[in-house]
């Protein structure tokens, strides 16, 4: 079973779990994005609590790749803080986890994961990123050039050598919607996931605020898009390297469509239902 298309739901209307004693993050709340019903591989928000920890020395028996949203969480010796990035393989040894005064974090597993306690796992050290402090990053211009907008930058978090996968932040300036009109449409062969960290984007389907999040599989014609305040978004693709084929003709962009999201059946109702403004995800 595939990873349904999501595109979009705003965070903010999905609810919120405790984690029971027996997961990986006991304790600690939850909000699923996304989840492949057949390999298990998951996208989430985990919301830790203040005090949050796990004292003993143990691993992961997956990859972890995760961004701290807010407050800040401690692994081992390591501190991460608002918008730091890792990518943890499996069997990455951890002294402890901690959160002294609650953290939101961004995570993605490939599949169900537990911890392994009291003793020491194999791990890949070519995969492992331990901190990329991207507050510390400086803005990349190799966005491509059919990307329409002033204020374009990229900052690369993670590319794998062997798939071409790949991690990145991306941050567009306010449109001028009296000079930015118009926007050729994209189609990847691969899967999109993003979630929209700050700004707005208009597409057809609607505006995204902050806390959007969509998961489009591969070689979907998509867009026009703009963004009237500007934007930064997290982005993901899976299954293969970045790639873009774009539409010959440019097409109007919609600047305030109303909202008609493509979601599986028991996302339909939450979708639709509202989000609290007041929060961030």
């Amino acid at each position: 079973m595939a990873r349904p298309h999501i595109e979009f739901v705003q965070s903010q209307a999905l609810p919120w779990r405790t984690l029971p004693d027996t997961a990986a993050r006991p304790g600690a709340e939850v909000k699923v994005l996304s989840r492949d019903g057949g390999s298990g591989a998951v996208s989430v928000i985990l919301r830790y609590p203040a005090g949050w920890e796990i004292g003993d020395a143990h691993a992961l028996d997956t990859d972890e790749e995760f961004f701290v949203l807010a407050g800040e969480l401690a692994i081992g010796d390591i501190a991460y803080s608002r918008h730091d990035y890792a990518y943890l393989p499996a069997g990455y040894p951890r002294a402890s986890m901690r959160v002294a005064a609650g953290a939101d974090v961004l995570t993605f597993f490939p599949g169900p994961h537990k911890n392994v306690f009291g003793q020491d796992q194999d791990t890949d050290a070519s995969a492992l990123i331990e901190r990329a402090a991207t507050a510390d990053m400086p803005w990349g211009g190799d966005v491509d050039p059919n990307v329409v907008g002033a204020g374009l930058g990229k900052k690369v978090l993670r590319l794998d050598a062997a798939t071409g996968e790949r991690t990145w932040l991306l941050t567009m300036g306010a449109n001028d919607p009296a000079t930015v009109r118009e926007m050729r449409l994209e189609t990847h062969p691969h899967v999109e996931e993003m979630l929209l960290l700050d700004g707005a984007i208009s597409m057809p389907g609607g505006i995204l605020r902050q806390g959007a999040y969509f998961w489009r599989p591969g070689g979907l014609q998509h867009g026009p898009i703009g963004t009237l305040p500007g934007c930064t978004c997290f982005f993901r693709c899976m299954g293969g390297p970045f790639a873009t084929e774009w539409s010959d003709e440019a097409h109007t962009i919609l600047w305030d469509a109303p909202y008609s999201p493509i979601v599986p059946d028991d996302l339909a109702g939450l979708a639709k239902a509202g989000w609290p403004a007041t929060e961030a995800y």
